[in-house]
Formats: structure tokens, C-alpha cells, sequence
């Protein structure tokens, strides 16, 4: 049974295991486009320099993503968010990694907890009409005091991710492990603060990458 012990954490700021996380997803995924070093360390720049959730006022996106354009496409990082929760497992974090011109398909990976080490098979981000769904790729699974960290990475369609981003929806994150499920709800007033920018970030990117 996959059982959940973690209480509610805040992802304003960054422990050291969290900087060995950020790095260590960052770099896997950059190396396989060749560019892991400079981006990890402009990654690594920003996230520290503005914190992880911080909302700018008049949706001002750019300290929520990080950017380098290269000789066959944009590569776009958005730092990580805390946007759901469930009452025993705890928060629920994710970041979203995009390079132009290549298959459509955007990276999203997240972080959960659980009191065991049982990997998750799937996951399931609902907002709405918008669905990203689909099985998952285990970064890691590290041991804490109290149970364990999860760090998972799955693919969806970057053209959902705009339509994902809606102020007025409810969303959900449901995990899937073995038969069983665990649905992580929305902080309310953290998703009509952060939704606008996610909306505009993917709209920033579908209008530069048609040019």
C-alpha cells in the first residue's frame, strides 16, 4: 500500500538537497540536447536569485521561466511551482522543459512524497477540458527523514499547456500507483496568481517559435 505521511512543505526557498535536484533533472534533460552546462547554470542563477513561486505584479513572466536560443530552436525552462496539495502526502511541485523545433512535445517533471518507495506508474493533470495524461519516467527516489522523495519526468503536448494554464478551472493531479490512486487538489488563490503567467509563458513561446 502507498502510503503518505508528508505534511503540507513551502517551496519559497531552496534546501540543498532541493539545488542537487534542480540540477541534477536540469542537466539529464539538457544533455541529451548537448547544452547541459549553460543552461544549468543560468537555471540555476535565476531560480536562486527570485525564488521558486514568487509572482510578479501585472503578470510580468520573465522571472518564472529561464531562456537560450540556439542555432535550431529556444530552449525554455519554467521554474519549479507549488500549486497542489493532499492533505497526508503533502505538496506537489513541477517544472516544464520546451525546445523549438523538434517534436511538438514538451518535458514536465514533478515532485511528490510518500512514506514509501514504491514508484508511481502515471500520472493524470486535468484543468478543466485540458488533459495531460500518460506513464512516467522515475528520475529518482531518495530517502528522507520521514518517508520518501519522488522525482518524476513525463512528456505531454505543448500545445495543451496554454489551455492547461486556466485561471478560472479547477485542476487536479492524480498519481497512479499499482491499483491505487492519490488526487492532489489546487491551492485556489496560488492558481489564479500563477495560471495567467503559465498561460502567457506557453503563448510567449507559440508565437516566437511560428515566426
Amino acid at each position: 500500500m502507498w502510503g503518505f505521511t508528508r505534511s503540507i512543505r513551502s517551496s519559497s526557498t531552496a534546501t540543498d538537497r532541493e539545488r542537487r535536484e534542480i540540477e541534477s533533472g536540469l542537466h539529464s534533460w539538457t544533455a541529451a540536447a548537448g547544452r547541459a552546462s549553460w543552461i544549468g547554470r543560468l537555471f540555476l542563477a535565476g531560480f536562486f536569485a527570485v525564488g521558486v513561486v514568487s509572482t510578479a505584479a501585472g503578470q510580468n513572466i520573465r522571472p518564472h521561466y529561464v531562456s537560450k536560443a540556439e542555432a535550431d530552436g529556444t530552449i525554455y525552462h519554467t521554474f519549479p511551482v507549488t500549486l497542489f496539495e493532499h492533505p497526508e502526502a503533502g505538496d506537489l511541485t513541477f517544472d516544464i522543459t520546451y525546445k523549438e523545433h523538434r517534436t511538438g512535445r514538451a518535458t514536465l517533471n514533478f515532485t511528490c512524497y510518500s512514506d514509501e518507495s514504491v514508484p508511481v506508474d502515471s500520472v493524470r493533470f486535468v484543468s478543466g477540458r485540458t488533459v495531460m495524461a500518460g506513464p512516467v519516467a522515475k528520475i529518482y527516489l531518495e530517502p528522507e527523514k520521514r518517508g520518501w522523495k519522488h522525482r518524476y519526468t513525463f512528456e505531454v503536448d505543448a500545445l495543451l499547456l496554454c489551455g492547461f494554464f486556466d485561471e478560472t478551472a479547477l485542476p487536479e493531479v492524480t498519481l497512479h500507483v499499482g491499483g491505487q490512486s492519490r488526487v492532489y487538489r489546487v491551492k485556489r488563490s496560488a492558481w489564479r496568481s500563477y495560471a495567467p503567467i503559465g498561460c502567457r509563458i506557453f503563448e510567449m513561446i507559440r508565437v516566437n517559435e511560428a515566426r
